[in-house]
Parts: C-alpha cells; structure tokens; sequence
C-alpha cells in the first residue's frame, strides 16, 4: 500500500496571545504618539521662528529705507470716526503724535510687504481708504492670507474672521505676530506708548539705547483663550485682522508686558471689554508649551520664557528701548 500522506496541523494564535499582542501594540503607540507630537510642535515652533525672522529682517530693512521703523498704527488726526482725536489725552499729552505717513491708514505688517517679498500684495493696498477699506469683501486685499503672518501652532478656527458693524461684514487676513507697545499697550486703558509701536509712532534704531540685542520688535499672542466668551463664541480669535487701521486697531496688531507671557484669564468673562480681558488681549503668548517665540531688534529671534509675575520686571524691560535698565535675556 502506498504511504499514508501526513496531515499537518494549522495552530491559531490564542484568545491570551491576540490580547498580549494588542496590548504590547498599544504601549508601543502610547509611547509613539508623545515623541511623534513632540516632532510636530518641534517643526511648528521652527516654522514660526523663520516667520519672525522674516519680518524682523522686513523691519530693519524698512528703516534702512526709511531711516525709521513703520508706525505700530497709522491714523490721520481729526474728529472723524477712526482717527486720532486732538482732543484726546495721549495726543494733548504728546504721546501720540502726527502720523508719519500723513493722509494715511496703516499697521505695521501692512508696511513691511515690500520687505517681505509681497509685492503684488503691496501694490494692491489703498493706504488712503478709511479704517476698515480693504476689507470690504472674502476676495479683497485686507482678507488674504499671509502665511509668514501666522505661527502654525496658533488657534486659527478660520481665516479670514469677519467683523459686521452697521449692517456690513468685514474680512480680515488673520495674524499671530504683535508689534511691541512696551509696558501697557491699550484698550480698556491708556497706554504706556513706551515701546517700539503705538499710534503714529515714529521709532529710529538711534532711540534703542538699551541695546538692539535687548529690545523686542515683534512676539506672538496666544489667541486661545476658553474662558472669554461673548454672544456664543470665544472673544479672542475675532480680535485679529492686519489690513485695518483706526484708534481701535491697536487691540489686533499691538501687545505689551503688563502681564507674563502665556497669561490667561483665571475665570469666565462674558464682558466684551474690561480691565481683565484688556490685560489679556495685549498679552504676548503662544500656543508652543512654555513660553513665545519674539524677534529682537538685531534679527535675532528667541524663545522667551518670562511666564511668570516675577519675570515682569525682565519681561517689561526689554519692550521699553530705552530706559536705561538693559533686559538681560539671552
């Protein structure tokens, strides 16, 4: 008789092993997904610190032409809506003065186009049109999006925000970055107009007498804030917006050092305006764990760590360009 063929026996992985197997896949991408988030943030941070590095070199370029920084806002002053009022006390006081570029309605970002290689950008902008003039519509100029204008780790829920006021809607070309308005920016209240930007500001590098490598030109701010919530949606991602320009404009392009950086507001605030959410909308901040990344009025660019009420006096230092008490921040 021929040999009996011989079976071969298939064994199944058991129901003990499939779960040990499982588990062991499981710790593995527990222990993945940190380092893969790490690598992400790792790349987002860079990203955002070659933006400010873009827009400090636009920035010194620009008072290379203009043997000036450009003004943090730029506002004609008049009685009509928008403008500088003569008879208002930071103008009277000295503060505030006549805009460099008269006849005018600009921010700062608005004015570093050319620098930034946005040309065509920039020859679309009326600098003459009022306020919110180039935001008229989702396909104008003031609603385009910039990407060197905006940190990748930052709360953008859309872009462009839009702002309706007497039955029209405005569009605003979000952005991260803020100019330095020194200890207290403004809003709710007057400012300290003691750092590189403000209202018809009209700064030299000859004013940083505290030394360039010391003295903040532009940081990010944080735009998430869960506890500012009014009508429905949360307060600070609308307050943003480059392409506009009047006395109010300083909330979305302008911040200061009244706070520490990554300042948050500690309880729920339903007010559209108060002392508490003016400390926090001028706050510089942002979404990269432990501190904000800041250009230096050298081109440098550092992640600045002053997180805390004890760092204030650092921190305040080295927005103010020339008090005579030099930051100390390496």
């Amino acid at each position: 008789m021929p040999p009996t063929p011989s079976t071969t026996t298939r064994r199944a992985f058991t129901l003990v092993e499939l779960l040990v197997v499982i588990a062991i896949i499981g710790t593995l991408v527990g222990l993945l997904l940190p380092a893969v988030n790490a690598a992400r943030e790792a790349a987002r941070r860079m990203q955002c610190t070659n933006n400010l590095k873009q827009i400090g070199l636009a920035l010194i370029n620009f008072h290379d032409a203009k043997n000036r920084f450009p003004p943090g806002v730029n506002i004609p002053v008049g009685t009509t809506s928008g403008m500088l009022f003569p008879s208002n006390s930071l103008h009277t006081s000295g503060k505030m003065g006549k805009p460099p570029f008269a006849g005018q309605w600009g921010s700062w970002l608005m004015y570093t186009f050319t620098m930034l290689e946005e040309g065509n950008l920039a020859a679309r902008v009326d600098f003459k049109t009022r306020e919110y003039g180039n935001c008229n519509g989702p396909t104008s100029v003031g609603a385009t999006n910039v990407p060197a204008f905006i940190c990748p780790s930052d709360y953008v829920p859309k872009n462009p925000i839009t702002y309706a006021t007497g039955g029209t809607t405005y569009y605003f070309g979000v952005n991260s970055y803020m100019g330095n308005a020194g200890s207290r920016c403004w809003f709710y209240t007057n400012a300290t107009c003691d750092g590189m930007f403000q209202v018809n500001s009209n700064v030299r590098l000859r004013d940083v007498l505290d030394g360039t490598s010391q003295t903040v030109l532009v940081g990010e701010r944080n735009s998430f804030e869960p506890n500012w919530i009014v009508g429905g949606e949360q307060k600070l991602p609308n307050m943003r917006g480059w392409a506009w320009a009047n006395f109010n404009a300083i909330q979305d392009v302008l911040c200061s050092a009244w706070v520490p950086v990554n300042y948050r507001l500690s309880s729920m605030v339903t007010a559209s305006f108060s002392s508490a959410t003016d400390d926090r909308q001028n706050a510089f901040g942002s979404q990269h764990p432990g501190g904000a990344n800041m250009v230096f009025a050298d081109g440098s660019v550092r992640f600045v760590t002053l997180v805390d009420t004890a760092d204030l006096p650092v921190l305040q230092r080295i927005m103010r360009p020339n008090d005579g008490q030099p930051g100390g921040v390496e």
